[in-house]
């Protein structure tokens, strides 16, 4: 008998040692059949033959239906058939057993004391059940046959072996107690202090198959008790922890990641950033130098906002409108190529950075107040009068006369100022300020009005020659500055004057 039971015990570990073994999921395939071998063995009155192997062949005689409630405990539906046969000093018998019982299986696996993927998981069986037996036999004191239904108790221990996840060795050893002590023949036969009442061994060991469909909330084919990830969106591939592939294991899920087969930054969509400037390199332009984002990774050296691949001046901070060149007088040329590096702000420069001089007289225009006459610097860039047209105003000024108490212009000063006009076109940068006087003949106040209307007068005739009114200025002094005595008539028409004098604004 012992041989047998070693036979199937070898047969079954190497079944154990040439499956892959899988850590199987109990909350993924929460059923389980079980079909089981059984050795049992009886105590009670007449004999005690636990562990001995000896009372019974070994048959499949038990089938379970598990059904998994948490980590800790699964609920077993157990149902046994077997013989017992036990020879005495006092008697012998011959039972036919059948059990039903609901266990509940407490698994030491359940996190807290060993691993819930533990290929070896003990466990404590503990629960109620129907005992049908037909007893027949011989006591010392009568011989019976009869049948009996009792209820049972049942306790175990046993371990269970993961062979894949869906396959399981199970070995148990439990015990028996109906609450009928009638079975081997004696009913409570007591010996001395001792009460022995009937119980039976009931070892087993057999294989458990595990199914059902696990939850799947994400649908990515693993079970949400091992899914690590378990709110993948839809049709994205998984690898065994149910967590999204990530090939290049950066952290990026293929599905995210624009480089899958590239480790990279998260940052950059998992992409890497070799120089380590926030551009992803399928997208830098400069991929080996650090840039900045906006140029798409090319640098800016001088922070001009002009990229150095752009920028004709790359190592000096300049304008963006001048290729990033600097223009330190703000001419509009670059200092490069300025050969006036210190124009003043707002004068109109040619491509060389220097102010124009139409005139080529050495004053820029902006400060020639006759851009297109040559003149020297001390006269604004303008020509100097010479000394024959000086004189010849002069001689005007001596000879301009007027009637006496009027501004009527004599006939002959008419004559003299022609020539002023003329001066004025020859010198056409000129202004010309005509200064009224009157002798001393008569009331102030009067003389002063009769000089302004004499200057004006004048005006009014050099205006009446073409003379541009905004180049004259008239004005009146009355009798001051005489240039004679006012106590000959001699001396006054000297007096009753105008004067001229050109100057440049």
């Amino acid at each position: 008998m012992q041989g047998k039971f070693a036979k199937i015990c070898f047969i079954l570990l190497a079944v154990i040692l040439l499956s892959p073994i899988v850590n199987a999921q109990n909350a993924d395939k929460k059923w389980g059949v079980g079909v089981y071998f059984n050795f049992n063995d009886y105590k009670g009155d007449i004999a005690d033959d636990f562990w001995d192997f000896g009372n019974t062949e070994p048959y499949i005689g038990s089938v379970t239906l598990g059904r998994y409630l948490n980590s800790s405990f699964d609920a077993v539906v157990r149902l046994s058939y077997f013989n017992i046969e036990s020879d005495g000093a006092i008697g012998n018998f011959d039972d036919w057993m059948f059990n039903s019982n609901l266990n509940f299986k407490y698994k030491l696996n359940n996190g807290y004391i060993f691993n819930e993927d533990a290929i070896i998981s003990p466990f404590l069986v503990g629960g109620v059940g129907y005992t049908h037996m037909k007893a027949e036999g011989m006591s010392f004191e009568h011989s019976f046959d009869k049948k009996y239904d009792d209820v049972n108790l049942y306790y175990a221990a046993g371990l269970n072996i993961r062979i894949s996840s869906s396959l399981s060795l199970a070995l148990e050893t439990g015990i028996y107690y109906p609450l009928n002590d009638n079975y081997d023949g004696y009913k409570n036969k007591t010996t001395g202090s001792e009460l022995y009442h009937d119980k039976f061994m009931h070892n087993t060991i057999g294989v458990v198959y595990s199914f059902g469909k696990s939850d799947d909330s994400d649908g990515d084919g693993v079970g949400d008790r091992k899914d690590e990830c378990p709110n993948t969106p839809s049709g994205v591939a998984v690898d065994k922890n149910g967590c999204p592939l990530d090939s290049d294991g950066d952290g990026v899920a293929d599905y995210l990641d624009e480089c899958p087969m590239l480790a990279g930054d998260s940052m950059l969509n998992g992409c890497p950033d070799t120089d380590g400037d926030g551009v992803a390199d399928k997208d830098d332009k400069c991929p080996d130098v650090k840039g900045l984002v906006r140029f798409a990774g090319c640098p800016d050296t001088d922070g001009d906002g002009v990229q150095d691949s752009e920028d004709k001046c790359p190592k000096i901070k300049g304008l963006a409108e001048l290729n990033g060149c600097p223009d330190s007088d703000g001419d509009g040329v670059t200092d490069l190529a300025d050969k006036c590096p210190n124009t003043k702000p707002g004068y109109k420069v040619d491509a060389m950075g220097c102010a124009f001089d139409n005139d080529k007289d050495g004053v820029v225009n902006e400060e020639d107040k006759c851009p297109d006459v040559a003149g020297p610097a001390s006269n604004y860039g303008c020509p100097e009068v010479k000394a024959e047209v000086k004189k010849e105003l002069e001689f005007a000024a001596k000879n301009v006369q007027f009637a006496s108490g009027k501004d009527v212009l004599t006939p002959k000063s008419r004559q003299i100022l022609d020539e002023v006009v003329q001066i004025l076109n020859d010198y056409p940068a000129y202004s010309l300020t005509i200064s009224g006087y009157t002798d001393s003949q008569g009331n102030d106040d009067m003389n002063l009005a009769l000089s302004e209307q004499r200057a004006n007068a004048t005006k009014k005739f050099l205006t009446d020659k073409g003379i541009a009114a905004k180049r004259i200025l008239a004005k009146g002094f009355g009798e001051a500055n005489p240039v004679a005595t006012n106590a000959t008539a001699a001396g006054r028409a000297l007096n009753r004057r105008v004067q001229f004098e050109l100057v440049i604004k």
